[in-house]
């Protein structure tokens, strides 16, 4: 059976060219969605007016046609399932970016050549107001030739550029000085910096090896390391969060949005491509509370939190403790991270 691109294109660009049917079809994804987050966390959809779904009955003839096609797709992966939930959108709820543009990598990268994979991957945070949740923070498009430490410095993440605590060097650790405080654990791999090293791979094998049977995840180290891992030698799935760690203790997740061959449309070089990055909530001053703060100030009596947050012109005002006790720390500079 021989088919083309012009067998899938044409009928969905006649698809949603149609008023009625690409209204039918909107207005069921965003009811199927919502059903779908109401069912697991029924408490953060308040009661109120219920979507109003036609009778089947009463459906035009074409839509009603649309509608028994996709119904008698047995395709299993076709149906949404309640375990991807957590990395699916709410209805109605459009992504934050605060790219004008697509930002493209600081270096050159390698040119994209047709016969290779595109791989679209999101980066997704816990939340402080609940650590079970997650929020899409970035997505990216890399080639499939490129490597896993070609993602991990693209990954716009504040803890990159943390400012020095208290006994610490004037400098913020950079990238060559913390290199090795890094794992990604994909398909059951741990993936570190070094091959044969005491890495983060290493010392996440050796907990799980110290574990109970019964509770103990199915992890070994990898036998090669960020830098040598290209994505095209990877079985990667579709919407599958991995696990990522890095400086200590700040944890990411990658998901897999999307895997397709180069198109000529595709830019040429410049990859890792950032395509969104969602705006960060930023401290506000607890003096004035009405700009971001810039300083942390700690033991300072006068203040009314220990740690307190303050912006430039507040901390102006109330002056300089004279107390040996009081320490000032910069705030994290979230534009350096973007």
């Amino acid at each position: 059976m021989h088919s083309s691109f012009s067998d899938i294109r044409d009928p969905l660009h006649h698809l949603f060219s149609h008023p009625t049917l690409s209204a039918h079809l909107i207005k069921d994804h965003e009811h199927t969605i919502a059903a779908l987050h109401a069912s697991v966390n029924p408490k953060l959809f308040k009661t109120g007016r219920k979507a109003h779904l036609p009778d089947p009955d009463t459906l035009p003839v074409e839509v009603a046609n649309i509608q028994r096609s996709l119904d008698s797709i047995s395709l299993s992966s076709w149906r949404l399932h309640t375990d991807a939930v957590t990395f699916m959108r709410t209805a109605k709820n459009s992504d934050h970016n605060i790219l004008e543009r697509m930002k493209t990598s600081a270096s050159s990268g390698p040119e994209i050549e047709m016969r290779q994979a595109v791989l679209t991957i999101s980066i997704y945070n816990r939340v402080t107001w609940g650590p079970s949740y997650v929020s899409r923070s970035s997505q990216h498009a890399l080639l499939s030739s490129q490597t896993l430490k070609d993602l991990y410095n693209a990954i716009p993440c504040v803890s990159n550029h943390l400012p020095p605590e208290a006994g610490s060097s004037d400098r913020t650790c950079d990238s060559a000085d913390c290199e090795s405080g890094c794992l990604i654990c994909i398909e059951g791999l741990a993936y570190g910096v070094g091959e044969g090293q005491e890495d983060y791979a290493h010392k996440l094998v050796s907990q799980i090896d110290d574990m109970t049977h019964k509770s103990r995840p199915n992890v070994t180290k990898a036998t090669t390391s960020l830098q040598n891992t290209t994505f095209s030698s990877l079985s990667l799935r579709i919407n599958e969060p991995y696990w990522l760690i890095h400086r200590g203790n700040c944890e990411h997740f990658l998901v897999v949005d999307q895997i397709r061959l180069a198109h000529p449309s595709d830019p040429l070089s410049s990859y890792p491509l950032t395509l969104q990055i969602t705006p960060a909530l930023l401290d506000l001053c607890r003096a004035c509370t009405k700009v971001p703060a810039v300083w942390s100030i700690v033991g300072d009596v006068r203040l009314g939190e220990n740690p307190c947050v303050l912006c430039e012109p507040c901390w102006r005002n109330m002056g300089e403790s004279e107390e040996d006790e009081v320490a000032v720390f910069p705030i994290a500079n979230y534009a350096c991270a973007y």
